[in-house]
């Protein structure tokens, strides 16, 4: 029974794993299909070209970056336990800083609240998978 567990649990981990790698992915390339529309669905505005492209080069870079490094973690470690950490943990950042700039701001608008909402899941299903892992196997972790 235990085995059958922590078997599921690793297909859950590598499922959580690589579904994170290709949001990241995804997330990052589709900017460059639509910049406007990427801008706007997030209520942004550039003044210029230069504005757009440097919104591309910060976010399509950043998401791009986090899921190719959390595949090159998966691939060089044969786990998929430091690619769920570093994938927990930015998204527990972008949910501090969502609040962070909220409160700077002065309001939580319903786009914010439907990233956190999404965001809370991603990163509660990544803390479940590793704190299970983490008890059935602490040598994982060292």
């Amino acid at each position: 029974m235990v085995t059958l567990k922590n078997s599921m649990n690793q297909k859950l981990g590598y499922l959580y794993s690589i579904g994170m790698a290709i949001y990241f992915l995804i997330s990052g390339i589709s900017v460059l299909f639509d910049i406007p529309g990427k801008l706007n669905r997030i209520d942004l505005h550039a003044i210029n070209s230069d504005g757009e492209i440097a919104f591309v080069l910060i976010y399509t870079g950043l998401m791009v970056g986090i899921g190719i490094a959390n595949l090159t973690l998966q691939y060089f470690s044969k786990s998929w336990v430091y690619s769920a950490m570093l994938s927990t943990v930015i998204i527990a950042s972008f949910i501090v800083f969502r609040l962070v700039g909220s409160l700077m701001v002065g309001i939580l608008s319903s786009t914010q609240i439907g990233f956190l909402v999404f965001e809370i899941v991603e990163v509660s299903a990544g803390v479940l998978l590793l704190r299970y892992q983490h008890k059935r196997n602490p040598t994982t972790f060292s």
